[in-house]
């Protein structure tokens, strides 16, 4: 039986293998910095430099609003919640990436700058026009109707919002290895090139202003592990599995089969 994506990611005691290896590391639980947690809550390729491109592409102010789709345990959502002053929602389809969300915000003293809701992102649960920007950090790869995902980006941002994706690109024909971060099978992945997401926004209605490729920064994050590792990482988020989906998204990145694209659109 092959499993959803829901059950792909999903899996319990995240928060308590977090909060282990925390503890096992010496660190303060009653005073945490919520950058400690980088290592394992920024679950997309570049880890926290990929956020940080992500946060450059768009201009948050004190109280605008910030709808993050695909948000998984709200690493991005923090991040950008904590560096912009922005008030960042984040939702998602796993219930354990919100459940665990919700309490590693808490823990690190952000609860009240995020919020986290259980939702599809082709099937937002928000009214129109409801957010001044929105991010998506490695989702459409696991969509195949791009055209109703950008349509559901589109309606959920203000006119002149700002919609920045960075997501998993096609840049080769030949078929991924499996499991991958994002899809143990190929049912649920569809990594497309980053025209079929331009034509798919420009459908929505989206002002295209510019993408440009990470390739770089894909082979640095695969190739050119830190010197010191952090104290938590990917696998405290998906468990020993994770190792083998490292090394096949690895595999296609150096085989030059994939690569992280950042795009930005305006709503007209």
């Amino acid at each position: 039986m092959v499993e959803s994506v829901e059950q792909h990611y999903g899996n319990d005691g995240i928060v308590d293998r977090i909060v282990g290896a925390l503890t096992q590391s010496g660190f303060d639980m009653e005073n945490l910095d919520p950058d400690v947690l980088a290592g394992a809550d920024e679950f997309h390729i570049g880890g926290r430099e990929g956020t940080v491109h992500v946060a450059s592409a768009i201009n948050l102010a004190d109280g605008d609003a910030l709808l993050d789709v695909g948000c998984g345990i709200g690493g991005a959502a923090r991040y950008l919640a904590h560096t912009t002053g922005a008030s960042v929602t984040g939702v998602d389809l796993t219930p354990e990436f919100i459940e665990a969300a919700i309490k590693l915000s808490d823990l690190v003293g952000m609860g009240g700058q995020v919020d986290f809701k259980v939702g599809s992102a082709t099937d937002l649960p928000f009214m129109d026009n409801m957010f001044d920007a929105v991010t998506m950090l490695h989702v459409g790869m696991n969509i195949e109707d791009k055209n109703q995902l950008m349509r559901e980006l589109a309606r959920v941002c203000r006119s002149q919002g700002t919609v920045v994706i960075y997501d998993v690109t096609a840049t080769g024909t030949d078929d991924l290895p499996y499991p991958m971060p994002w899809s143990s099978t190929s049912e649920f992945s569809f990594p497309e090139p980053v025209g079929t997401y331009e034509e798919a926004a420009a459908a929505a209605g989206l002002e295209h202003l510019g993408s440009s490729d990470h390739y770089d920064l894909a082979l640095k994050f695969f190739n050119e592990p830190p010197a010191t590792p952090p104290p938590v990482s990917l696998g405290h988020l998906m468990g020993p599995r994770m190792l083998e989906m490292r090394d096949n998204a690895a595999d296609a990145v150096n085989q030059k089969l994939i690569s992280p694209v950042l795009m930005t659109f305006r709503v007209s």
